[in-house]
């Protein structure tokens, strides 16, 4: 009976340990926003992602949180974008809490933008290696159901806080391989390079906020100043970077405003093709009331820094160990 009564204790454990948080639900005029904690959101992730880099502790420890210091810091340690695009380097694991907070006052225009993007592409890259990560294993479960296997309980369980998180009702493994995907990294950094004016505005800079997500008046949230009369919603405070990239994909992968997003990511699965940011940007009408100006916009920004060919891009395979630190 002892023997009995621990099991149950320990099988009730494990089943609470794989239920997601409460969801945080959040609206705008044109989206609405289902956002888990970015600590909770996969429980796949690669154990080399669960350290924090060294170097955002050297940076935090000696009060370096400026752009010319950091953009020292990553050329000591080699961190090269051009290295990215041309020779397929490898991206340090370098997940910054916030953004530099002199970005307003740097002069360089391609100093603040190169620190900009390189603060932003290992954040983005990281959430899609967490994404991939429940991709992978929701296939290898369809290959199960496909060949008349009985799934374990605990990937029921599983798959069932994941049809919850990505709003599937029915637990379809198909359509939640329609959601469950990846965000060209192209199109995460031109929006937040958009919606956050390069890292400068007051959203980013307090609230970590890069792609002007909003919230309900009783949210946590910064008070837009040209507000106009009569609204009262805010713009969705985070508490680090890494946590509104989370919610950012998130969105982009569940509301019905970016079914043509989803759709059109999944026809290139089926043909086999690699997943292009410049292309899926025409899909983003419904992201800002500018329409098709919005488009134009985030395609001139991947289109001038070149960050189509980041799309490819992979995070390093260990931590980093900054020799500075």
């Amino acid at each position: 009976m002892v023997i009995a009564v621990v099991i149950g204790a320990v099988c009730v454990t494990a089943a609470a340990s794989l239920v997601s948080p409460t969801h945080k639900v959040t609206a705008s005029p044109r989206v609405s926003f289902d956002v888990d904690k970015a600590e909770s959101a996969d429980r796949n992730r690669p154990r080399a992602a669960l350290q924090l880099a060294s170097l955002e502790a050297a940076i935090d420890a000696k009060g370096e949180n400026n752009a010319v210091g950091l953009a020292k810091r990553f050329e000591k340690i080699g961190y090269d974008l051009d290295r990215v695009r041309d020779d397929g380097h490898y991206v340090p694991r370098i997940f910054l809490a916030r953004l530099p907070n002199d970005l307003h006052s740097v002069p360089e225009v391609e100093l603040k933008k190169t620190v900009f993007f390189k603060t932003m592409l290992p954040l983005v890259l990281q959430e899609n290696e967490r994404i991939l990560a429940d991709r992978k294993r929701l296939i290898r479960l369809r290959v199960e159901k496909n060949l008349g296997n009985k799934l374990e309980a605990r990937d029921r369980l599983w798959l069932a806080v994941l049809a919850e998180r990505y709003k599937v009702k029915d637990e379809s493994i198909s359509e939640l391989l329609r959601r469950v995907d990846v965000v060209p990294p192209s199109l995460a950094m031109a929006q937040a390079a958009e919606e956050s004016g390069w890292g400068t505005s007051r959203f980013a800079q307090v609230g970590n906020a890069l792609f002007g997500q909003w919230t309900t008046a009783g949210g946590d949230g910064l008070i837009p100043e040209d507000r106009p009369e009569g609204m009262d919603h805010k713009v969705r405070k985070f508490g680090t970077l890494t946590q509104s990239v989370a919610a950012y994909m998130r969105n982009l992968n569940t509301h019905r405003a970016y079914r043509e997003f989803r759709r059109e990511r999944q026809n290139d699965r089926k043909k086999g093709n690699a997943l292009d940011g410049y292309d899926l940007a025409a899909t983003l009408s419904s992201y800002s009331a500018r329409g098709t100006e919005y488009i134009s916009s985030i395609r001139s920004i991947i289109d001038a820094n070149a960050l189509r060919a980041l799309d490819e891009a992979k995070l390093s395979r260990t931590a980093l160990r900054d020799p500075a630190a």
